[in-house]
């Protein structure tokens, strides 16, 4: 086990003499059978003198006996990195395999809602044509019936077509909502040579599907009550709007009419059950103030949450 130099005897007597311990390591000069030689020693004393020395041998092994340890060592941990590697690479074939599984229900899911809201708006335009042709042969007291009914219906049918280029549970865009809504009540009941004017002014805000049914015909029935009540000269200006006001969308649907009676603003604020107002503000789940513009005219501002979940996605 020693090493055939004196260096171990050299260490031995320096020991002897300080009383420190010593460590030693070397590699033997032999090409045919390397040795490694690694020693710690220190010294065992008695009354401060040194009585005798402990060797340890920590390492004396051939040097191709441990490099062949150490490749053995190597291999085994390369294998077992191989089965694992091969294990990930199955997992993340099954993970792909059911990632595009789920993409394509989405797209398939898609697909059917774009089509069927997309079918809905056809059906729904073509109900208005039917109401629009009534209309022309219908008695005069019942013409504007018809048109009020055909704005609503048409409404509906613009937020459908919204939906299908929207995508499944994506919100809607209420700027574009409202400038659809507008085109569409103008050219239902004002018509070309009408001195009455729809103008919009919207915030980029977003409104789940869900509410964007009763919003829509919110604006539209007040918009509606706006053109017959408001101008009866025929001419006027009708404002819609929508911004963000903390954490609630603000729609102002706003006149500059002839105006309503204090009395009668009041009596809109306190209106339950069969008002369409108030059943569609229930709806949206807001809260409306009525009040009469500086000059001429009525606002009606409608406060509503400006998201009331998250849309759902499967």
């Amino acid at each position: 086990m020693l090493p055939e130099t004196d260096d171990c005897l050299v260490l031995l007597d320096r020991i002897n003499r300080t009383g420190q311990p010593e460590t030693y390591t070397k590699l033997s000069s032999s090409d045919a059978d390397p040795m490694l030689f690694c020693y710690a020693m220190w010294p065992v004393t008695a009354k401060k003198r040194v009585m005798g020395i402990v060797i340890q041998a920590v390492e004396t092994a051939p040097l191709h006996e441990r490099t062949l340890a150490m490749n053995e060592a190597l291999m085994l941990g390369s294998l077992r990195l191989h089965e694992v590697t091969a294990d990930v690479a199955s997992l993340n074939i099954q993970l792909h395999a059911e990632i595009g599984e789920r993409e394509l229900r989405e797209r398939d899911a898609l697909m059917l809602t774009n089509e069927l809201a997309h079918r809905i708006k056809n059906n729904l335009q073509i109900i208005v044509s039917l109401i629009s042709l009534e209309a022309k042969s219908a008695a005069a007291p019942c013409l504007e019936g018809y048109r009020v009914m055909q704005a609503r219906i048409g409404a509906i049918a613009e937020l459908y077509d919204l939906i299908s280029q929207a995508g499944y549970g994506q919100t809607i865009a209420l700027d574009t909502y409202l400038r659809e809504i507008a085109r569409t009540m103008s050219e239902s009941l004002l018509g070309s040579t009408s001195g009455v004017r729809i103008e919009v002014e919207a915030e980029a805000l977003e409104i789940d599907p869900v509410r964007a049914v009763p919003f829509g015909l919110l604006v539209n029935e007040l918009t509606t009550n706006a053109i017959k009540h408001a101008f009866p000269h025929g001419r006027g200006r009708i404002l819609l709007s929508v911004e963000r006001v903390g954490d609630e969308i603000e729609l102002t649907v706003a006149d500059d009419g002839v105006g309503m009676k204090d009395k009668y603003l009041a009596r809109i604020s306190e209106k339950h059950g069969s008002d369409y107002v108030a059943i569609f503000v229930r709806q949206i789940g807001g809260t409306i103030v009525v009040s009469t513009a500086k000059e001429s005219g009525t606002v009606f501002r409608i406060r509503l949450p400006l998201l009331v979940a998250a849309p759902l996605r499967s």
